[in-house]
C-alpha cells in the first residue's frame, strides 16, 4: 500500500527559528535585515491563544512542530501565512496559452472522437477567451479525475446542478494541470522506462530488509514528442481503470490517502474529511482553537483544496507504477535514499514537500476535543509548510529507505518554512498559469522567508558501518545576525 502521509519529524532538538528571505525557494543569497522583535506572547513557550491556555491539550497544541512552537499564531498571520484578506480565484484557469494546451489538446481529440464531448474548444466569444482561455470546460479535467471514476453517490449524481461536483471542480482542474505540467513529464518518462533503470549494489542484509533487488532512475531531460505522447497515452488509459474512494481516516494521523489494487484495478483512497470540507460545506474551522483574529473559513478551505490536488497527483504516481509493473517495488530516484514515487514527485514539483506542519491533525486551526485529545482530521487546515524530502527517520526496518539519514551523509540541520497563503491562492488563478507559461517551473517553488532551523543528532542504524556515504556537514549553520533565540527577520 502506497500512501501520502504527514511524516513524523523525529530526532530533533536545540531549536532555532529563522525568517529567511530568498527567491524561488533558495536557502542562500539572503539580503540583510533587522532582527524581528518578539515579546513574551510571541515566544514558543508562551504562545498565546486569546491570552491564555485552557486545559492540557490547548497548552500543547504547538509542541510537535518547531515552526508552530517558535513563532506565534498572530505573527504568522501578520506575515500572511494564515488568513487571506480577500479570496481572489478564477472559476477556470490554466489554458490561455499554446504550450499549456498541448497535452490537453492531445487527449481532447480522443474524447471528441469517442463522442464524449462535441468540441475541443469553447464556443468562441471574446469574453470567454479573455477569462478562461479556449479549451472546452470538459477537457479541463483529466479522465483520471472524471466523475465516472468516483465511488461517491452524491458526486456521481448527473443532474445539471450537482453542487457537490461543482465545488470539487477547481481541485480537479488544479490536479490536471499539475499532472500534465511540462517540467515534470521527464520524471514520468524516466520512471516508466524500466529498461533504463540501473541496479543498486547493496549488502545481503539490506537486500533481505528491502525484500529484493532495487533500482534507480533519473528524469529524462528534453523528452522527445514520441516519449511525451507515450506518457499522455499511459495517463489517459489509467483513466479507464482507476477508482477514487473516500474513507474516514480518523486514527490514521499521518495519512492523506493511499493507493491499493493491482494492474487491472488500481484504487486510490482519500481522506473523507477533505472531501466533506470542499464539497459538502463542512466548516474547516467549526472547532478551531479560539484566537484573535481567528481562523478564516475560506482561507482554510483553500489550503485543503491545494492539499487535496497535490495528494491526488501524488497517488496517481503510485497508481501509474502499479498499472505497469505491479508487484515490483518502486525504484529510487537518482541517489536518494527513499523509494517513494509520490513524495519524489512533490520534491521535484515544489522544490520540497508542502504539508500541514504537524502530525497531530487539527491543531491549532481545527481544534481539540473536550477530553483533551487532539483532533484527528484534516491537518492541511493549519498553515502549510515546506521541507526537504526525504526526512530523517529512526526505523531501521523501513522497507523504503536504502540507508539511514546519517549514512547517506545528510546535514544535521533540517529546515522547515511556512508557505504564504498568496502562493497557495495563485494556483487557482489564470494569471499564475500565464506566468508559468512565460517563466517556467520556478513559479512552483514557494519563497522561504519564515522558517525554523532545527539541530538534530542522527545516528547510524545498528546494522550500518560508521562510514558516511555522502558529503557530511556536521557543523550546524548559524547566521551571524541571529539573536540569542535564533530568530531572524528577513521579511
Amino acid at each position: 500500500m502506497d500512501s501520502k502521509r504527514n511524516n513524523d519529524r523525529g530526532g530533533l532538538s536545540a531549536l532555532d527559528a529563522e525568517i529567511l528571505g530568498s527567491a524561488a525557494g533558495s536557502d542562500t543569497d539572503m539580503e540583510e535585515a533587522e532582527d524581528m522583535e518578539l515579546d513574551d506572547s510571541s515566544s514558543s513557550s508562551d504562545a498565546s491563544v486569546n491570552g491564555g491556555r485552557s486545559g492540557n491539550a490547548q497548552s500543547r497544541w504547538h509542541e510537535n512542530n518547531p515552526l508552530l512552537r517558535e513563532i506565534s499564531l498572530n505573527k504568522l498571520d501578520d506575515y500572511g501565512y494564515v488568513n487571506l484578506e480577500t479570496i481572489c480565484v478564477d472559476k477556470a484557469f490554466g489554458y490561455s496559452r499554446r504550450r499549456m494546451l498541448e497535452a490537453a489538446r492531445w487527449r481532447a481529440k480522443l474524447d471528441v472522437a469517442k463522442g464524449l464531448c462535441y468540441s475541443i474548444e469553447e464556443p468562441f466569444t471574446l469574453e470567454k477567451k479573455s477569462k478562461v482561455g479556449k479549451l472546452h470546460e470538459f477537457h479541463r479535467i483529466h479522465p483520471i479525475f472524471r466523475r465516472d471514476n468516483w465511488n461517491s453517490t452524491d458526486l456521481l449524481c448527473t443532474t445539471t446542478t450537482n453542487e457537490y461536483w461543482e465545488r470539487l471542480k477547481p481541485v480537479l482542474q488544479l490536479a490536471t494541470l499539475l499532472l500534465e505540467s511540462e517540467h515534470m513529464i521527464g520524471y514520468i518518462v524516466g520512471m516508466l522506462d524500466v529498461p533504463s533503470h540501473k541496479k543498486i549494489s547493496i549488502t545481503a542484509k539490506t537486500l533481505k530488509r528491502l525484500g529484493g533487488e532495487v533500482y534507480w532512475f533519473e528524469r529524462k531531460h528534453n523528452p522527445s514528442q514520441v516519449e511525451r505522447q507515450k506518457v499522455w497515452k499511459d495517463l489517459y488509459e489509467l483513466g479507464n481503470k482507476i477508482m477514487w474512494t473516500e474513507k474516514d481516516m480518523t486514527g490514521d494521523k499521518q495519512v492523506h490517502g493511499y493507493t491499493t489494487g493491482d494492474k487491472k484495478s488500481p484504487e486510490i483512497v482519500l481522506d473523507e474529511e477533505h472531501i466533506n470540507i470542499i464539497c459538502r460545506e463542512v466548516s474547516p474551522v467549526q472547532d478551531a482553537i479560539d484566537w484573535t483574529p481567528g481562523s478564516d473559513e475560506e482561507s482554510a478551505r483553500l489550503r485543503v483544496k491545494f492539499n487535496l490536488a497535490t495528494t491526488m497527483v501524488h497517488e496517481v504516481m503510485h497508481a501509474l507504477w502499479r498499472c505497469r509493473y505491479f508487484p515490483h517495488a518502486e525504484p529510487y530516484y537518482r541517489d536518494t535514499r527513499h523509494a517513494e514515487l509520490g513524495f519524489q514527485w512533490e520534491q521535484l514539483m515544489y522544490s520540497g514537500v508542502i504539508e500541514g506542519p504537524t502530525t497531530d491533525r487539527g491543531f491549532p486551526y481545527v481544534g481539540f476535543s473536550s477530553n483533551d485529545t487532539y483532533s484527528q482530521h484534516a491537518d492541511s487546515l493549519q498553515i502549510l509548510s515546506t521541507y526537504q524530502w526525504p526526512e530523517p527517520e529512526d526505523e531501521e526496518d523501513n522497507r523504503e529507505a536504502l540507508m539511514s539519514h546519517k549514512k547517506w551523509g545528510s546535514g544535521n540541520v533540517p529546515r522547515e518554512y511556512a508557505v504564504e497563503m498568496s502562493f497557495i491562492q495563485n494556483f487557482f488563478t489564470l494569471d499564475f498559469w500565464d506566468e508559468v507559461d512565460r517563466y517556467g517551473s520556478s513559479n512552483f517553488f514557494p519563497l522561504k522567508r519564515l522558517g525554523v532551523r532545527t539541530v538534530g543528532k542522527f545516528e547510524y542504524w545498528k546494522s550500518e558501518s560508521p562510514t558516511i556515504r555522502g558529503p557530511a556537514d556536521p557543523t550546524p549553520q548559524s547566521p551571524d545576525d541571529a539573536d540569542e533565540r535564533g530568530i531572524i527577520n528577513r521579511h
